[in-house]
């Protein structure tokens, strides 16, 4: 499921800086920020891309529901940052129970369908909205990538049975823009 999510339509890698799929733990997440800060220069570019990518991975750490029993039970994902001519694309890939995903891509969907103003009046919105005890976030990430990377968020399924599925997210960041 990984290498279709790498090499689909949407996502279509052409010159991968990090192509990673694995188990997904902090100390990945520091080594690839390490890379992204010194292929980088401290740029805006550097802060959306690192930012971008962090949350994305934290994404991995916190719903995937497939793991790596071997060591800590850590979740297990697949993380991406390629180079286009014009842009770069960070993408995530992880299994998720389906009935997550179908909420998930909700929240994506009603993200994409805002301007920029709209964006920041849900995040507003968001931050105002008391946590769920069970709830692993308050949606504010995913919100914070869209403003971020000024893009839409494109998001692939692939169901494997009823009970999960798997979720590939891309978020674009073009080069120019910054």
């Amino acid at each position: 499921m990984a290498k279709s999510l790498v090499y689909n339509n949407i996502f279509r890698v052409k010159s991968p800086l990090i192509m990673y799929k694995g188990g997904v733990n902090y100390e990945l997440i520091a080594k690839a920020r390490h890379f992204i800060r010194t292929t980088f220069t401290k740029t805006n570019l550097q802060y959306k891309i690192q930012s971008i990518f962090i949350e994305l991975a934290q994404n991995i750490l916190l719903y995937s529901e497939e793991h790596n029993l071997l060591k800590d039970t850590e979740s297990v994902g697949t993380i991406v940052l390629d180079e286009q001519e014009e842009a770069y694309l960070l993408i995530t890939g992880n299994v998720m129970k389906s009935e997550t995903v179908e909420t998930l891509k909700d929240h994506c969907n009603h993200i994409n369908s805002l301007d920029r103003t709209g964006l920041f009046h849900f995040k507003a919105e968001l931050a105002q909205k008391t946590t769920n005890p069970t709830s692993k976030g308050g949606g504010l990430g995913l919100l914070q990538v869209a403003l971020l990377s000024g893009n839409k968020i494109q998001v692939v399924t692939e169901k494997i049975n009823d009970e999960y599925t798997y979720l590939g997210c891309c978020v674009r960041v073009y080069k120019d823009h910054n």
